[in-house]
């Protein structure tokens, strides 16, 4: 993909009707990438490559949890049906490193060279001078780089595959073809149809276009990596598999995918990174069943997350819905969402334990965060939030700080941005807002 066709491959998606996915997908070659809605796409191009980045991580540490919601949903792209991760690393380790070639130690008896004194001590004589040994002659190690090993063309064809596939990302140039082709033997183990037998092959069979086994590269990338002990090799060798083990799997190679149709669950675990504590189950509503004389407990209303701050709760729920977008009163979370979300604090602010744990003097607030975009582009202030309105129910008196629900903005991108567990500044900004309009 060329700088000047990024942009075109960009777009927000409007959440409606199937405009739902985030992430990237490619149909036959054509690459499309989509953000979340309420992302604020960069202008410039170097910027633009950092915003598809940011993305990508975003999705990687998300869905690589395998969050129980998360994969159990029909339109989730797993992120290991598109090892995004496996790609990119072959690409940076290749900038690093270069093209991976073994070294092989070789021997020889020479003034030259690493000294080797054991082989040097069991093949050389020496010489006694004064009750003293001394050698004259010395076995030396040198290392030969072996350019055509089978490991040196597999490694050409992953970072080549890469580069065709995500490389785009960094720059317009291409890597060399690699001189090993790859061939997918689902069914003819023969030989003379499927282009190379099973095996080591020889040296000189090393050519251009030669065509190998899917069982033969995995085999020796698996056999490297069980034998090394050099970190980032042993990485390498591990996202080299993760490459050979999805191209293997995929007839059709131009068409693959990367994200999610349901950014909503991620949206949720964003603000619970940032905003809640670790132990919020014990702030579940719970119910009790009994029926005939056994009982059963269920939390069968949970709340996204829950922040503590100077004594007080704040009960949050993370609705991903278009009002911060649109600014449609239509597009604001329902009287079920608010009826159900006042029970949350309620619940809180009536159980005796919860003052005991933060005080007489505590108050239970209720809040919706909802995706926006700020006025403002950048994320050096942090997360970008403002105050949109409150929602009151007609069956309370709305006079407990729990009985209204306050609708909060929050920037996406600048909330994907947040790198950090638990933010004590959002957490405070978040706080004060709350309070300055209750």
């Amino acid at each position: 993909m060329g700088r000047s066709d990024i942009r075109e491959k960009c777009s927000v998606n409007t959440n409606r009707d199937a405009d739902t996915f985030v992430g990237m997908k490619c149909s036959n070659g054509d690459i499309e990438i989509h953000f979340p809605m309420g992302y604020r796409v960069s202008e410039e191009d170097k910027s633009l490559r950092k915003d598809i980045l940011l993305l990508f991580a975003v999705l990687s540490f998300y869905l690589h949890k395998k969050e129980a919601q998360i994969s159990a949903t029909a339109d989730v792209y797993d992120s290991q049906a598109f090892p995004l991760q496996a790609y990119m690393a072959v690409i940076s380790d290749y900038y690093a490193r270069g093209y991976y070639k073994e070294r092989e130690a070789r021997y020889a008896v020479a003034g030259k060279g690493k000294i080797n004194w054991s082989r040097t001590i069991k093949t050389q004589r020496p010489y006694v001078q004064d009750g003293k040994l001394f050698y004259l002659d010395f076995v030396t190690r040198r290392n030969e780089v072996r350019d055509n090993e089978l490991i040196t063309l597999i490694h050409e064809y992953c970072v080549y595959e890469s580069f065709d596939k995500v490389g785009w990302l960094f720059t317009d140039a291409m890597p060399p073809r690699p001189g090993i082709r790859y061939h997918v033997d689902r069914h003819d183990t023969d030989p003379k149809r499927s282009g190379a037998a099973i095996g080591r092959p020889k040296a000189n069979a090393m050519c251009e276009s030669t065509w190998h086994h899917e069982r033969l590269f995995t085999r020796v990338v698996k056999d490297k990596l069980a034998n090394t002990f050099n970190d980032k090799n042993k990485a390498l060798f591990a996202n080299m598999l993760a490459i050979i083990r999805y191209q293997g799997s995929n007839e059709d190679r131009k068409d693959y995918c990367f994200g999610t149709g349901r950014f909503e669950y991620i949206w949720e675990k964003m603000i619970d990174r940032v905003f809640g504590i670790e132990e919020k189950s014990q702030y579940f509503p719970k119910v009790t069943w009994t029926v005939a004389g056994d009982t059963s407990n269920r939390a069968v209303l949970r709340p996204d997350t829950i922040l503590v701050w100077q004594g007080n709760v704040y009960v949050i729920d993370a609705k991903y819905y278009k009002f911060g977008v649109t600014g449609e009163f239509s597009d604001l979370p329902g009287s079920s969402s608010v009826n159900k979300q006042i029970t949350y604090g309620e619940y809180v602010a009536t159980q005796r334990r919860f003052r005991e744990m933060h005080g007489e003097n505590m108050k239970v607030f209720n809040a919706f965060l909802m995706p926006y975009r700020a006025a403002i582009a950048g994320s050096s202030q942090g997360i970008a939030m403002e105050y949109a309105g409150v929602a009151q129910s007609e069956w309370k008196r709305n006079e407990l700080e729990y009985e209204k629900v306050h609708g909060i903005l929050l920037d996406v991108k600048s909330l994907m941005n947040m790198r950090v567990k638990r933010d004590r500044g959002e957490i405070m900004k978040l706080a004060e807002l709350i309070l300055e309009n209750s």
